[in-house]
């Protein structure tokens, strides 16, 4: 069942590289079904990772575990206090680069936050075969980010160089 999860988180996370890539080139245009699509298979795999990384939930709880929720928490505000952010942004005054709120720290918060989510889950779940296999995961959203800085350089030529030079991450 572990390896059927896996392979389901696995090949949700290349997809959505593979688009990433795509978009990047200019083979694949953005397109409001991509995007969907893309959602359902983050949910997807996201689901089947936390799966497999609390599929055997440890006998007794170690600090070990409490420190891998904690973590697993922070990046879970991570993602959805970022997530909003852009949410709201887009939706209120599109085309600007948001430098507030969370995003006046670190560059890539949702990212970031889907790094911890991916170290939390394991270190809480006490599954170490996942937490082994979690730089396959981290090494795509690390390209993600590299694509997406790409593009924002191209759109935001001045205001990018300077955020980047200020903000961690």
């Amino acid at each position: 069942m572990y390896c059927i999860f896996f392979t389901i988180a696995l090949l949700c996370f290349l997809f959505h590289t593979t688009v990433h890539v795509l978009e990047h080139f200019k083979k694949l245009s953005e397109h409001e079904a991509v995007h969907a699509t893309i959602g359902i298979s983050m949910l997807l795999g996201w689901f089947s990772y936390f799966y497999i990384s609390f599929s055997e939930f440890p006998a007794v709880p170690h600090a070990i575990n409490h420190s891998g929720l904690v973590i697993l928490i922070i990046g879970i505000y991570l993602f959805i206090i970022s997530h909003a952010k852009i949410h709201k942004r887009m939706h209120s005054r599109k085309g600007e680069l948001v430098t507030d709120g969370i995003y006046k720290h670190i560059r890539h918060p949702m990212y970031l936050g889907e790094i911890l989510m991916l170290l939390g889950a394991p270190i809480s779940g006490s599954s170490l075969l996942t937490l082994a296999l979690s730089p396959l995961f981290i090494i795509q959203i690390l390209v993600w980010r590299y694509f997406e800085e790409q593009e924002l350089m191209k759109e935001f030529p001045k205001e990018y160089g300077g955020y980047r030079k200020r903000t961690w991450f």
